[in-house]
């Protein structure tokens, strides 16, 4: 089990690292595809209202910011975060469905969080959480299949 601090020490990096993945996929798809690009960028601005709620919820709680939440935060931030512009459609396609895996990954970390912590108090917070990531999951999975059945009425006329 995990003790409240470090529950939501690593929700938040957690959900910084997200912050940071979908401002680079905003970034990514702002040349191909305007639509794309404001997906990303608004799912970027779910994380960063989650950030705050977390936040909220440790001060609550009589947590203070911890250095350790803040350097975990940082290395994810720099990870893997190498800019590019999607060119073609393969490539948008590709992306779409690892930002689907990932989303799948998301919800399955906050997922096991909520089922690590002892803490009654946290439950209602990472409830929400996982509601939001099921959502975000959604839409993510919709908007593909949408772009991809359109990338095949394209081909067949």
């Amino acid at each position: 089990m995990l003790v409240l601090d470090e529950l939501l020490t690593l929700a938040e990096a957690h959900e910084k690292t997200e912050l940071s993945r979908y401002r680079q996929l905003a970034f990514s798809f702002l040349t191909f595809d305007t639509s794309v690009s404001r997906l990303m960028a608004s799912l970027g601005i779910q994380c960063e209202m989650r950030i705050e709620e977390l936040r909220r919820v440790s001060r609550q709680l009589g947590l203070a910011e911890s250095p350790a939440s803040q350097t975990m935060a940082s290395t994810g931030l720099t990870r893997g975060a190498q800019p590019y512009f999607i060119c073609d459609q393969g490539t948008a396609l590709e992306v779409l469905a690892q930002a689907i895996a990932d989303a799948k990954y998301s919800l399955r970390f906050h997922k096991h969080l909520r089922e690590a912590s002892a803490i009654p108090a946290l439950y209602p917070a990472l409830s929400v959480i996982i509601k939001q990531k099921q959502a975000e999951h959604a839409v993510l999975d919709g908007f593909l299949a949408t772009r991809s059945s359109l990338d095949l009425a394209k081909k067949a006329s």
